[in-house]
């Protein structure tokens, strides 16, 4: 990587530092973990025009079809996707960001490599208890009513990878989508997971 590039990548990443979390949690949110992923050396940004529809997908597809070896590959983080319509979006895009290779999955659980089995035993053993809440981040934007009907008012305006091109965009919409450069609390980041059929919610 040059050093203009160097310097686009270390200004995208700059939008993800958001200071402390609002809302209490125990756990990173997806802007710590670009973060995180930024430091251990496993995230390529793309700050340039990428086409969602086109490009995404099998650009990051390249390293797994053309004999990179497993600990070299990473994750990549697209600043500025488009689509084929021409639209712009202002949503950055996460791709292999949570299992691209064995590191990412490890920074993403939070524990060391060899403790990830135990750790996924116990877990499922002592499940954590569903709690009622009346306010969460994934709630502070709401579009309804007319606004949906207007372009890039309803799903249209998340800029959703085609995981195939000419064939279909997956059976679930499963990127990392993240706003940061709206202010808060909308940078603020969410994965946003979606099941159209819904018969595989959860599922990705």
């Amino acid at each position: 990587m040059d050093e203009r590039a160097a310097g686009r990548a270390l200004r995208a990443l700059e939008r993800y530092r958001d200071g402390p979390p609002k809302h209490p949690r125990s756990y990173p949110d997806l802007h710590e973990h670009v973060l995180a992923l930024a430091r251990a050396g496993l995230l390529v940004v793309v700050d340039e025009p990428i086409n969602k529809d086109t490009e995404m997908h099998p650009l990051v597809r390249w390293q797994y079809r053309g004999c990179i070896a497993e600990p070299e590959r990473k994750a990549f983080l697209f600043t500025q996707p488009t689509d084929s319509k021409g639209r712009r979006f202002d949503i950055s895009v996460l791709v292999a960001g949570l299992a691209a290779n064995r590191d990412v999955y490890r920074i993403g659980f939070g524990n060391p490599l060899e403790e990830i089995g135990e750790t996924w035993v116990k877990a499922i053993a002592d499940p954590i208890a569903p709690r009622l809440i009346t306010h969460a981040p994934c709630q502070e934007l709401v579009t309804t009513g007319a606004d949906l009907e207007r372009d890039g008012g309803g799903l249209d305006g998340l800029p959703v990878p085609i995981s195939t091109p000419g064939w279909d965009n997956a059976p679930y919409l499963r990127p990392a989508i993240t706003s940061p450069r709206t202010p808060t609390p909308a940078s603020r980041t969410s994965a946003t997971i979606a099941d159209s059929s819904r018969r595989r919610a959860g599922s990705g």
